[in-house]
């Protein structure tokens, strides 16, 4: 791959000397024009997901893009993007609709050097991530999939449409003002100011919806809550429900690779790591008039990437900051950036959780912040948003570590808010081997998202009746089976539960067991490793720590240090869609310890692919009513009623094993939809360590023996919700 992108360098190079340095000029200017890629000439009207023509019309060729601060009512000042359709039709108003993106990873880049001609070509081509700009701004309009949350794909196709769009750095980040404790209320008041402030300006009518997968996922919900009148819709993507039990801690196992990463700390505090692909977010003013943002970065001066540690301002006056013209200035962005010093790192957040109801003082002083995982969860918000009128479209991932809060926001609040719901088979950044290998186009699948967020917002921003809302409400990708279809609930009403039960031998079956004693031993390897190779990263990857592999993940030889059942050859293509339950009952020669099942698709020649999974610690093996995940229990109606193993404190037992009990588990698996062809088989593939992604349970050593019960009294199984034909 690598040596293909330097032969296309050479080439691209070699056409450019070719043309002149006249044509290397206007191929390197920076300009605001608009891809139409995505846009339909068709006057056919089609509304349906991905594919939308008669409706609306891509009107606008370019667009223009200025940056400010806007005060919140606390004096902080919030850096701010806007970017405006130009070029449009004769009648253009002025005024669009807004659709609005709040981020704590920066709302674009600067690359804070001089560049050379080379660097600047290497912009251009995307060497290594796909820039696509020559100019020292990386911003959500001009590159692909550089600044996280957007790409140039979609921004363009919106502002073609004749939506306006607006990006915000969250406080305490990027060029914002402020201090950040993730999850602190201000996050979601500011956000509310930020839409009131969009709804009086000139260029706005008065509509306003938002997108964003993960954390600005999160400020979606949050800021929703605050029902802000202009906020009609929302597309939150790969989002927790239960910030705890998905992200912190899975299944109350501490995930330990996750939180050990900092990289949301070094965007906080602009840091230039270009090996690391981490850069200074955009400043919004241009102090020295000269036309250029990348010089009113502090210079570096040791080299380390933080221009923080140079400089003693402003304690100390004469220790101004410096910059790479020389110019004096009123230091507008350094102090924005000196203010994150006093921000608590994401990264320690989940050492410290140790329960879903430990209250945890985060910060100190005037900047602290005491909360549980029960008030900085977003389903803490989900009463709050039940009450409004805001639409809401659910973007999953089955690969995803959030896909079961996915479903569970959409079940819950498709009572009182216009809901829809789509999942694809991507990981947590939609990215997924499993598009090639279901033989999708991953950048065109992707890439897609954009014309579907156009019909969305059509509907409910500009009132177009395209259908949106009266179609089936949720979109879905079978794997390795039909693909995309439409589904009107989930889980699917003609699902049929079909019992998988443990058998001697390592076998999985539908005959229910009748021995009276029957029993598996599974010696605990604490070596077991559950993650895979990324190009991007130097650990294993895995959906817990949210990195899509770069193959379709392969256990085949990871099962070899497993305990497994496994079904006979299926003689016909069998679906699974919806959400496995295994159930099983064991005991161990440790006090406690943890578990983590696998359900495999193993083929004729052996190889066990990964299709979902699940992680529980035993001393929380006791269930609960899952109404309680929302501040231990409201009138909220979490839905579907799914397992939920509690997670306080009060309920953990941390010698569930002692005096040779044997005990019950029951474990959601993710929720999937895949299809096992003819000829292959079903496996379960049980563990008790996952390293280095998760802590290994301290209960646990090389001599742990955990035995699996399989007789009249015990019947281990796995539940599938099968699909028929």
């Amino acid at each position: 791959m690598k040596r293909r992108k330097r032969i296309i360098i050479l080439v691209v190079i070699c056409c450019l000397v070719a043309v002149g340095a006249g044509g290397l000029r206007l191929w390197l200017q920076q300009d605001n024009s608009i891809s139409m890629s995505l846009a339909s000439s068709s006057t056919e009207k089609v509304s349906e997901p991905f594919n939308y023509s008669g409706y609306s019309t891509a009107e606008y060729s370019s667009y223009t893009k200025t940056s400010e601060y806007v005060e919140m009512s606390d004096g902080v000042k919030i850096a701010v993007d806007i970017y405006l359709p130009a070029d449009g039709p004769e009648d253009d108003t002025g005024s669009y609709p807004v659709v609005f993106q709040y981020t704590p990873y920066g709302r674009a880049y600067v690359i804070p050097v001089e560049m050379t001609l080379l660097d600047r070509i290497k912009m251009k081509i995307g060497i290594g991530i796909g820039i696509g700009t020559a100019d020292h701004i990386m911003d959500r309009a001009n590159s692909h999939d550089s600044v996280y949350g957007s790409s140039d794909t979609i921004v363009q196709t919106l502002l073609s449409y004749g939506y306006a769009y607006v990006c915000a750095d969250v406080r305490g980040t990027g060029a914002s003002y402020g201090v950040k404790i993730d999850f602190m209320p201000e996050i979601g008041t500011d956000g509310a100011e930020l839409i009131d402030w969009i709804a009086e300006q000139d260029w706005s009518d008065g509509n306003v919806g938002m997108f964003g997968g993960s954390y600005l996922g999160y400020t979606q919900l949050v800021t929703a809550a605050q029902d802000p009148e202009a906020l009609k819709a929302i597309f939150p993507e790969v989002v927790a429900m239960d910030g705890f039990s998905t992200e912190m801690r899975p299944g109350g196992v501490f995930c330990e690779l996750y939180s050990s990463e900092d990289i949301q700390t070094l965007y906080e505090m602009n840091n230039y790591l270009p090996d690391e692909y981490v850069y200074p977010t955009a400043p919004v003013v241009d102090e020295d008039g000269d036309g250029e943002l990348w010089d009113e970065v502090p210079l570096d001066l040791d080299g380390d990437g933080d221009f923080l540690d140079d400089y003693n301002y402003p304690e100390d006056p004469d220790d101004e900051p410096q910059y790479a013209d020389g110019n004096s200035r009123e230091h507008i962005y350094y102090l924005a950036t000196y203010e994150h010093k006093s921000n608590v790192p994401y990264n320690t957040l989940g050492s410290l959780v140790e329960y879903i109801d430990s209250d945890v003082e985060l910060g100190s002083g005037e900047h602290s912040l005491t909360i549980s995982a029960y008030e900085a969860s977003p389903s803490a918000y989900i009463a709050d948003i039940m009450d409004t009128d805001i639409a809401i479209y659910n973007h999953g991932s089955w690969m995803d570590t959030f896909i079961t809060s996915t479903t569970e926001l959409y079940n819950t609040m498709m009572s009182t808010n216009s809901s829809k719901m789509i999942i694809d088979p991507g990981y947590h950044e939609t990215e997924s081997p499993f598009w090639e290998y279901c033989r999708e186009d991953e950048e065109s699948s992707i890439d897609a998202y954009a014309i579907e967020l156009v019909r969305f917002y059509d509907c409910y921003l500009k009132g177009i009746e395209n259908g949106i809302d009266t179609e089936s409400p949720i979109y879905l990708y079978n794997m390795n089976g039909d693909g995309w279809r439409f589904e009107d609930e989930f889980p699917l009403a003609r699902q049929v539960e079909t019992d998988y039960y443990f058998a001697q031998d390592g076998i999985l079956t539908t005959e229910l067991g009748t021995v009276e004693t029957g029993t598996d031993d599974y010696q605990v390897d604490l070596t077991q490793d559950s993650s895979w190779e990324s190009e991007w990263y130097d650990y294993g990857v895995s959906r817990y720590v949210m990195v899509a592999p770069d193959e379709v993940p392969d256990r085949t030889e990871m099962d070899e240090i497993c305990l497994t059942y496994t079904t006979e050859a299926v003689t016909e293509d069998t679906e699974v869609t919806g959400y496995p339950v295994i159930t099983f009952y064991a005991s161990s020669t440790s006090d406690d310890a943890d578990f983590y099942v696998y359900m495999e698709d193993v083929d004729e020649d052996g190889t066990a692919i990964l299709v979902t999974e699940g992680v529980l610690t035993a001393g929380f093996a006791a269930t609960y009513d899952n109404d309680t995940m929302i501040q231990g229990g409201t009138d909220v109606d979490v839905l579907p009623d799914l397992i939920w193993h509690g997670f306080e404190e009060e309920q953990y037992v941390s010698d569930i094993f002692a005096d040779d009990a044997i005990v019950e588990f029951a474990i959601t698996l993710f929720p999937t939809s895949w299809t096992f062809l003819e000829g292959h088989s079903i496996r379960i593939s049980i563990s008790c360590v996952n390293t280095p992604t998760f802590e290994t349970n301290s209960a646990l050593s090389e001599d742990t023996v955990v035995t699996v019960y399989r007789d009249a009294e015990h019947q281990s199984k796995i539940t599938l919700p099968i699909i028929p034909e």
